[in-house]
C-alpha cells in the first residue's frame, strides 16, 4: 500500500459533535427529571451544567456552540473537584474552626496590618530620595507585603543603612504576627478533630448503654406486672 496516495475517510465532525451534545443534553435533562419528586432533596446540578458547558466549549472547533466567550470557561472544569465533598464536611470543619478562633485571628491580622502600614511608610520616607524602587508609597507597600509574608522576590530592596535597619526590625516584628494565623488555625484544626473523635467514641458507648438500660427496664416492668396479673387471675377463678 502506498501511504502517500492513501486517503483517510473524512469524519463529519460537526454532525458528530451536534449528536453528542443532543444525547448528553437529553441525558442531563432525564437525570434531573428522575432524581426524585421532592424538590427539597433534589439539586439543580449547577456544577454539572457549568462543567458540561466548559467541556463543550473546549472540545468544539467553532462549528456548533464554540465562541470566544465560551472558550474562556475552560478553567471551570476544575469545579469538578468540588463534587468530591458533596456533604460539605470539609467546609463546615473550616468554618467552625475559623468561627471558634475568630477573635484571635482578627487580633493577629490587625496587628500585622498595622506593622505593614508603619514599616512601609517609614521605609518610604527614608528611601524615596536615594532609591528609585521606592518612588511611591504603593511601591513601599508592595515591598512591605512581600517582605513581611516571607516571600522575598528581591525586586525592591532598601539601599541606605537606616532603611535596612528599619526593614530588619519590622521584618522580625511583622513575621511573628503574620505567622500567628497559621498556628491558630493549625491548633484549632487539631482540637476540632480531637473533639470529633471524642464525640464519636462517646456515641459508640452511649448507644449500647441506652439499649442495655431499655432491656433491663423492660424486664423489670414485665417481671413486676406478672405477679399482679396472676393474682387477678386467681381472684377471677375463685369468684
Amino acid at each position: 500500500l502506498n501511504l502517500r496516495t492513501r486517503q483517510l475517510p473524512i469524519l463529519p465532525v460537526p454532525k458528530t459533535e451536534f449528536v453528542m451534545i443532543v444525547v448528553f443534553g437529553l441525558e442531563y435533562i432525564f437525570r434531573i427529571w428522575s432524581a426524585g419528586c421532592c424538590c427539597r432533596y433534589r439539586g439543580y446540578y449547577i456544577i454539572v451544567l457549568i462543567t458540561s458547558v466548559a467541556v463543550v466549549s473546549a472540545g468544539s472547533q467553532g462549528n456548533v456552540f464554540a465562541t470566544s466567550a465560551l472558550r474562556s470557561l475552560r478553567f471551570l472544569q476544575i469545579l469538578r473537584m468540588v463534587r468530591m465533598d458533596r456533604r460539605g464536611g470539609t467546609w463546615k470543619l473550616l468554618g467552625s474552626v475559623v468561627y471558634a478562633h475568630s477573635k484571635e485571628l482578627v487580633t493577629a491580622w490587625y496587628i500585622g496590618f498595622l506593622v505593614l502600614i508603619f514599616s512601609s511608610f517609614l521605609v518610604y520616607l527614608v528611601e524615596k530620595e536615594f532609591n528609585k524602587d521606592f518612588d511611591t508609597y504603593a511601591d513601599a507597600l508592595w515591598w512591605g507585603t512581600i517582605t513581611l509574608t516571607t516571600i522575598g522576590y528581591g525586586d525592591k530592596t532598601p539601599q541606605t543603612w537606616t532603611g535596612r535597619l528599619l526593614s530588619a526590625g519590622f521584618a522580625l516584628l511583622g513575621i511573628s504576627f503574620f505567622a500567628l494565623p497559621a498556628g491558630i488555625l493549625g491548633s484549632g484544626f487539631a482540637l476540632k478533630v480531637q473533639e470529633q473523635h471524642r464525640q464519636k467514641h462517646f456515641e459508640k458507648r452511649r448507644n449500647p448503654a441506652a439499649s442495655l438500660i431499655q432491656v433491663r427496664m423492660n424486664r423489670f416492668l414485665t417481671s413486676s406486672s406478672r405477679p399482679h396479673k396472676i393474682a387477678q387471675g386467681l381472684n377471677v377463678t375463685s369468684a
